[in-house]
């Protein structure tokens, strides 16, 4: 049998078990696993599901760069019957060296077919270190809760000044057209003295924002040497931003796509 003839008769029997698949009257359809590569990153489609409800997946990426990856759902799209359908999910950033997940939902009953593309082209590489937003000290007790820097507004949010420990919880609005950075961990409070103490506990990961977007972080500082100087309860402490809040230009990465395929074996 020639190569030829090979192809026909696959053609056939992957026709045929597509047409046999939509005969079914299934209440689940349950799609296989799915991995590509995309530029430093890994891109898995898993937990796939289609019913008369929804088509409901998760979208994990491990990002192997040295820089945040950015996914933004709503710039990617399905694929079915020659049309594209965009979901409406909020933006993922996945740290250096990590990995994380969005689950992507599209609701309604058409979605249940034997297979069907996912293309992901909402996919940024984002320096966190670029284009620092030069932002004045924030006086704690302060004058004022609010204050704006370049793209940025910010609201304290609540703040709980203790001998030993001092907390404040701010919230972040980024109007701009690029990605809003913070990066709280580089922030620290000045001393009478004018020594510098870095924020404490803050893990050393940015917050990625979109246009319209708002989040919220925390500073802590605890316990400092020095007696009375240093009582963070009577004491006026500045909160110097350093590299805290960045302007980013996104990269725009290749797109991937997966192509989801039923199996019949778990579905019903």
């Amino acid at each position: 049998m020639d190569k030829k003839t090979l192809l026909v008769m696959a053609s056939l029997c992957a026709s045929l078990t597509t047409v046999q698949a939509q005969k079914k009257n299934y209440e689940k359809m349950v799609y296989t696993d799915v991995s590509v590569e995309g530029e430093n990153m890994t891109v898995v489609g898993k937990d796939i599901v289609s019913t008369l409800k929804e088509a409901k997946f998760k979208i994990r990426i491990t990002n192997k760069s040295d820089e945040v990856i950015l996914f933004i759902p709503d710039e990617s799209a399905m694929k079915l019957d020659g049309k594209e359908v965009k979901p409406f999910e909020k933006p993922l950033d996945i740290p250096p060296n990590d990995v994380d997940f969005r689950v992507i939902n599209f609701p309604g009953p058409k979605y249940m077919v034997p297979a069907y593309s996912y293309e992901i082209t909402g996919l940024y590489k984002v320096s966190t270190t670029k284009n620092v937003v030069e932002t004045p000290d924030f006086m704690l007790p302060p004058a004022s809760t609010t204050f704006k820097t370049g793209n940025f507004t910010c609201d304290m949010m609540d703040v709980d000044k203790k001998t030993d420990k001092t907390t404040v919880k701010f919230e972040c609005r980024y109007t701009g057209d690029k990605v809003g950075v913070i990066n709280p961990w580089k922030t620290a409070v000045k001393l009478p003295d004018g020594t510098e103490i870095a924020t404490a506990k803050s893990k050393k990961n940015s917050i990625l924002l979109t246009k319209g977007e708002s989040k919220k972080f925390t500073l802590v500082w605890e316990r400092m040497e020095g007696g009375k100087a240093t009582d963070m309860q009577k004491i006026k402490l500045p909160i110097v931003w350093h590299d805290c809040f960045v302007e980013a230009d996104p990269i725009k990465l290749k797109p991937v796509t997966l192509d989801f395929k039923l199996d019949e074996a778990n579905s019903k």
